[in-house]
């Protein structure tokens, strides 16, 4: 539902029906705020401005990023989906893009660090657990298992950081630049000290007309961004409500 919500191409058919069955009985002002939805939405399923979106949810991870102070740290890979349900726990493809991404970066970041043990978090909603077919992935490629801590049970990135805390005190925090921001702000608000290790980022430079173009790759982005800039203002309501109750033990 919320994926809906927070897509432009939910505002813009909203706003075209919208015009389209009550056009002639909306007041002018309505009417041109239809149509200024309608206008915006079609610019964020744009490349231009949905890569512009998604520079902009980059921005303020309120943590430094990891260095030589951090090494020994462990790393702690969030999970990002699957695109359809896995087969097994053995089933890479049914892995998302991001997780697949997320991953990649995870084992560069073991190779780096090769002390630090790696805490695979992450749910879902189907039998088997990303996490599971993340760890299992590592394993298979030249992370040692011994090194692998994996945590099923998290269905949300704040799930994620308050079933890590008895765990991990410390973090080289491993996920999507444009979900840094907001998982950074979950495991602070959690306890857990964290140094920002981010995937590689997907937002593509202007390259030609096709940027002002709209298209599927574009909307999806645009969806992204508009999902990590409203869960950062939520998270961070949540994690100021965690504050205050401790702060009033």
């Amino acid at each position: 539902m919320n994926h809906l919500l927070l897509s432009p191409l939910s505002w813009l058919a909203f706003a075209a029906l919208v015009l389209a069955v009550f056009g002639g009985r909306l007041s002018r002002r309505l009417r041109r705020c239809c149509q200024a939805v309608i206008a915006v939405s079609v610019l964020l399923c744009t490349p231009l401005c949905a890569n512009a979106l998604l520079k902009l949810a980059e921005r303020g991870a309120k943590a430094p990023g990891c260095g030589t102070t951090n090494r020994g740290w462990p790393i702690v890979l969030l999970s990002a989906g699957f695109d359809h349900p896995p087969e097994s726990n053995d089933d890479i493809a049914a892995l998302a893009t991001d997780s697949l991404e997320r991953m990649q970066a995870a084992r560069e970041q073991a190779r780096r660090d090769p002390t630090a043990a790696i805490f695979v978090s992450g749910g879902g909603p189907y039998r088997i657990a990303e996490a599971t077919v993340l760890a299992g992935a590592l394993a298979r490629l030249d992370v040692a298992p011994g090194r692998l801590r994996v945590e099923t049970r998290s269905m949300t990135t704040w799930d994620n950081a308050f079933n890590l805390r008895g765990d991990v005190r410390q973090a080289q925090l491993l996920t999507s630049p444009e979900h840094m921001p907001r998982a950074v702000i979950a495991f602070q608000a959690a306890g857990i000290e964290v140094c920002a290790a981010p995937a590689p980022s997907s937002a593509a430079p202007m390259d030609g007309p096709g940027y002002f173009v709209p298209g599927r790759t574009a909307l999806v982005k645009s969806e992204l961004a508009v999902h990590e800039l409203v869960g950062r203002v939520a998270y961070a309501w949540k994690a100021w409500r965690v504050h205050a109750a401790s702060n009033r033990s």
